[in-house]
């Protein structure tokens, strides 16, 4: 998941066209089945992760640091994904790199209830 991770970065990061198709291009190349499946489909806008919202996501952040925080961060930088990215704490790393299948599977196959936990724990 590292990796995807990385990808995502550069292509933010990266301005020219050509160069983000060889980003793609060297990840794909790569990266093994199933892993490349899910990267491919969370780029296209198919992945399909009902149970993970962006409420819930807020929720988790929400827990991690000060609310009056989070709520000033979000309205500075303007986007929720990003405001996570940026205030969760602790990121690191070290940690055990989670293959993307391997994720995507936890957050498919994981309850309702137990979704928080399992997400808190991958990141």
């Amino acid at each position: 998941m590292k990796a995807f991770a990385r990808l995502l970065e550069r292509l933010a990061f990266t301005a020219g066209r050509n160069a983000k198709l060889t980003l793609l291009a060297h990840y794909f190349a790569a990266t093994p089945d199933p892993d490349r499946g899910w990267a491919l489909a969370s780029l296209t806008g198919t992945l399909d992760l009902r149970q993970v919202s962006p409420s819930l996501l807020r929720r988790l952040a929400g827990e991690r640091v000060d609310e009056k925080l989070f709520d000033l961060s979000y309205d500075f930088v303007g986007d929720l994904a990003e405001t996570i990215a940026l205030i969760w704490p602790d990121v690191t790393e070290t940690g055990p790199d989670v293959p993307l299948a391997q994720a995507v599977q936890l957050l498919r196959e994981t309850s309702k209830a137990a979704l928080p936990a399992a997400i808190a724990g991958m990141l």
